[in-house]
């Protein structure tokens, strides 16, 4: 039998925290403290709402390409079909390239150089900031141990440093509170992309594990098991502290908008040395997501066009095309990047969800009809977002158990999900009995 092999823990501990320091951008730093703010003293529920998603989100779906061996491509095609499932896929990376790259380089600028340096142009910083992540995500086999050894430390000890300060000398206690604080949680998680990020980011990482001749499919999987719950582990500390910063700090400046009341906790918290501090946290948070998100991006398009597309070409594209819709602005680029993420969610549930059984291969046509109809619900929200809310899909939402919640598609996808499995079985028992017969 073989006997599996983990790579030596400080291998482990590089890896955990550059795919910590890749998840951990520019929506973990400004969502958790307007969160708290708005919570108050339910602060804490929210942060729970906020890890669910961020977090547990994160580590399953790790573990869903930990269990199938497989990235996002390979499962999606195994469920949707080859042209199906690598459309699926390309939709998610698309996004990451054309409004999360752009979004975390604009906000570089805007919440990191603009108050130190504000006579930098934006098109400076992002030419600086687009020219560092190509460096570091140039060549494929050098990236995690760049992000790993110098960026992802650099950011803990600043990110640590405000944490202990706010937490022990907090600017106020938490005022007031508010209703569905779990939901809000929730809702907020949505915009950091995170699950998304994870599966896109687990075939990443098992790429990472050829590269260090991690090959078997039981060495693989209990390798991004670890990495997966100590990256989830990190984001959770780091996501909880920030609400509460949030709800405590936060408090004190009650008519900061998104993004500003970020900036002035650690400007309240430590002076000038927390502008300081904030800007570099913002500015290797975003660093490390973007040069993870160019190098996942030739990685999987690589993969999915076997081959044909070559690494480096398509992360020279992606940087170019980061670079360009950067300029649009950061606040311009939020209301673009939502719609699209309550469209994906729900199915990116279903295949994480679903991706955790070893005998997922049995269920493929169940997760398939599951995942149509979690699109079908994920339309109805993007709809809303697009000012028309009174669509058909979103009051079905609504009307279903959980819909109060955000959830009104769960009960659906697992109805639908049953019956397919349900009806294949039968169909399945009565070609067995004339087989027989």
């Amino acid at each position: 039998m073989h006997k599996r092999s983990l790579l030596p823990f400080g291998v482990i501990a590089i890896i955990s925290a550059a795919m910590f320091s890749s998840h951990f951008g520019v929506g973990d730093l400004i969502f958790p403290p307007i969160l708290g703010r708005n919570m108050g003293t339910n602060w804490f529920v929210a942060a729970l709402g906020y890890m669910l998603i961020n977090s547990v989100g994160v580590w399953l779906a790790y573990l869903a390409c930990a269990h199938q061996n497989k990235s996002l491509t390979g499962i999606a095609t195994n469920i949707l079909g080859n042209i199906g499932g690598k459309i699926y896929t390309a939709i998610p990376i698309l996004i990451t390239v054309f409004f999360i790259l752009p979004r975390v380089s604009s906000a570089t600028h805007e919440m990191a150089i603009a108050p130190l340096l504000p006579k930098v142009p934006l098109w400076a910083t992002l030419a600086v900031f687009f020219l560092l992540s190509l460096y570091i995500a140039a060549t494929r086999a050098k990236v995690i141990d760049k992000i790993g050894k110098v960026l992802a430390p650099l950011l803990i000890l600043f990110v640590v440093i405000l944490a202990v300060k706010g937490i022990f000398t907090p600017l106020q206690a938490p005022r007031g509170s508010a209703s569905a604080p779990l939901k809000e949680g929730m809702l907020n998680a949505y915009n950091t992309m995170n699950a998304i990020a994870a599966l896109l980011f687990g075939g990443w990482v098992l790429h990472e594990l050829n590269i260090r001749n991690i090959t078997t499919r039981e060495d693989k999987d209990i390798n991004l098991n670890v990495i997966g719950i100590l990256t989830a582990i990190l984001l959770g500390i780091t996501s909880t502290v920030l609400v509460y910063l949030g709800a405590s700090s936060g408090a004190a400046f009650p008519e900061a908008a998104i993004g500003v009341l970020s900036t002035e906790i650690a400007n309240g918290l430590l002076g000038n040395l927390g502008l300081f501090s904030f800007a570099l946290i913002m500015a290797l948070s975003c660093l490390t997501t973007a040069a993870a998100i160019i190098s996942m991006a030739g990685d999987m398009f690589s993969e999915m066009s076997g081959g044909k597309l070559k690494y480096r070409p398509i992360v020279i594209g992606a940087t170019i095309a980061g670079f360009v819709l950067g300029l649009v602005g950061l606040s311009r680029i939020v209301n673009y990047t939502v719609p699209w993420l309550v469209l994906m969610y729900p199915s990116i549930i279903v295949i994480i969800l679903s991706g955790l059984l070893y005998n997922f291969d049995r269920l493929k046509y169940a997760v398939s009809a599951g995942v149509g109809l979690a699109l079908l619900f994920g339309l109805g929200d993007m709809l809303s977002f697009y000012g028309l809310t009174d669509n058909a899909i979103s009051r079905l939402s609504a009307a279903m158990p959980l819909g109060n919640h955000g959830l009104g598609w769960v009960l659906p996808v697992l109805v639908i999900m049953f019956l397919t499995g349900f009806s294949l079985k039968i169909r399945a028992s009565r070609t067995g009995s004339g087989k027989n017969a």
